[in-house]
């Protein structure tokens, strides 16, 4: 629990600091004017902090520092109703980093709508019919997004909501096996650290990989469908542009059916290509900087 007040290590801008709380861990607090007036050393008070997140995983600092700083406040804001309304639906505690990764993730798709492109979600249908609650959430989030942000996001951006409070909430419900998904992420991983050199394991890129992994994990346990219809033309145009992507997705499929029985089909095989298409790009971009 936060004392009475902490003090400001650093203004990031108007709305944004960094500081250490009476316990000395290093914080990100978020409040509107928080850092209007002030400088370094300032104390500040409880009543002051609309949002703060404590940095106990500090090779996280710097990603989640450049998100919140470029991100509106507006937007943490909505992030922050739609993560406590699911939190009330759910009925359980759930990763508080999901504020974090809505954010990330509702900022992208915002700019996207806003400029005439929708992401279509092959699998939401199944999202709808093996998490009601959670797309229900997404549906909640939708709602708020054209309130506040005043962008009507489509359908399929409800299932890939819904997305981010099943991963958030592994390890809440009796039905997911989680040391089984975290031996399969462990193991998928391995994979791609044979063929990446030094991935860059602070990423959005690296998280947005994982969550997949993840959410393949929860289906495949549940013996839920992952396979969906997709453009025979689109699949075997990326499979042949990305052939190195695409070896690193087959190594997966193998070891996954070899350690676990688990089967992996096309249309999957192409999502985890394009998983990697950016992870390699994120690598190639830091190992040139």
């Amino acid at each position: 629990m936060i004392g009475v007040f902490m003090r400001i290590t650093k203004i990031l801008n108007n709305n944004v600091i960094e500081a250490k709380d009476e316990s000395s861990n290093q914080v990100i607090v978020i409040g509107r004017g928080i850092g209007h007036d002030r400088k370094r050393g300032d104390n500040i008070s409880q009543n002051e902090v609309e949002e703060m997140f404590i940095m106990t995983n500090k090779k996280l600092f710097p990603t989640v520092k450049n998100l919140l700083t470029t991100v509106s406040t507006d937007l943490i804001e909505t992030s922050n109703k739609i993560v406590n309304y699911g939190q009330q639906k759910l009925g359980h505690k759930i990763n508080q980093n999901i504020i974090i990764t809505l954010t990330d993730h509702l900022n992208y798709a915002v700019r996207r709508t806003r400029d005439g492109f929708n992401t279509p979600n092959p699998l939401n249908r199944d999202i709808k019919k093996f998490y009601p609650v959670e797309y229900e959430i997404g549906e909640y989030a939708r709602k708020v997004v054209k309130k506040y942000q005043f962008t009507d996001l489509s359908e399929d951006e409800a299932g890939f909501v819904a997305m981010h409070f099943v991963d958030a909430s592994i390890g809440g419900k009796e039905h997911h096996n989680v040391a089984k998904i975290t031996k399969i992420v462990e193991l998928t991983l391995s994979v791609v650290d044979r063929y990446i050199v030094k991935p860059e394991l602070n990423s959005l890129s690296y998280s947005r990989f994982i969550r997949h992994i993840q959410y393949l994990a929860i289906r495949l346990l549940d013996n839920v469908e992952t396979e969906v219809e997709i453009d025979g033309e689109i699949k075997d145009l990326v499979f042949k542009k990305y052939p190195q992507e695409l070896k690193i997705a087959q190594s997966i499929k193998v070891i996954l059916h070899e350690k676990f029985n688990l089967t992996i089909g096309n249309s999957e095989l192409m999502y985890i290509t394009m998983h990697l298409v950016r992870l390699l790009k994120v690598g190639s971009d830091s190992n040139e900087t």
